[in-house]
């Protein structure tokens, strides 16, 4: 007797909508920066967006 494996995957959605002011907490973005990622973005805005519009990180030296 065969039996037929069902191989489909269950994927929750998730929100792609990230907040635009715990980016920039998270990152040690300063707040002049922040007021310009919001004008631009608002205060939710898709993750790529938000890391496309930052200014690049600084490096961490040991």
């Amino acid at each position: 007797m065969s039996h037929s494996k069902d191989n489909r995957q269950v994927r929750i959605p998730v929100p792609n909508d990230r907040s635009v002011v715990e980016h920039c907490r998270k990152f040690g973005i300063g707040p002049a920066e922040e007021r310009k990622l919001q004008k631009l973005l608002g205060k939710h805005a898709p993750l790529h967006e938000i890391q496309t519009n930052s200014p690049p990180r600084l490096p961490k030296f040991r």
